[in-house]
C-alpha cells in the first residue's frame, strides 16, 4: 500500500511539474524588448521614467504608460522551454506623438 501511495505521488509530481527557461536567460531576452521599444521611439526615450522590469511596463511623459505581455501558448505536460517572447501590447498615450 505504501509503494502505491509513493508511485502515486511521484507520477503526479512528475506530471504536474512546470518547466520555464532559467531567468538568467530569459531576463536578458525580456529587457531587450523593452529597451528596443525605448529606442525605437524618440518621445518615449526622451521622456523616460522607468522601467518596471517585474509588471513589463515602461512609464514614460507625464502619466504615460507601454505595456508588454506574452502570447499565451498551450503545451504538453512536462514541457521544458523559453516562455514566448515578450510584445508591445499598447500604451496609454501614443509613443509616437509629439
Amino acid at each position: 500500500m505504501k509503494k502505491i501511495f509513493l508511485i502515486l505521488i511521484i507520477l503526479f509530481i512528475a506530471f504536474s511539474a512546470h518547466a520555464a527557461l532559467d531567468s538568467k536567460y530569459q531576463n536578458p531576452k525580456d529587457l531587450e524588448v523593452m529597451v528596443r521599444f525605448v529606442k525605437e521611439h524618440p518621445r518615449v526615450i526622451s521622456s523616460l521614467q522607468s522601467i518596471d522590469f517585474e509588471n513589463h511596463t515602461v512609464y514614460y511623459a507625464p502619466n504615460c504608460k507601454a505595456y508588454f505581455g506574452r502570447e499565451e501558448v498551450f503545451t504538453p505536460g512536462g514541457w521544458v522551454g523559453p516562455a514566448s517572447d515578450l510584445k508591445f501590447t499598447g500604451s496609454t498615450c501614443d509613443e509616437n506623438a509629439y
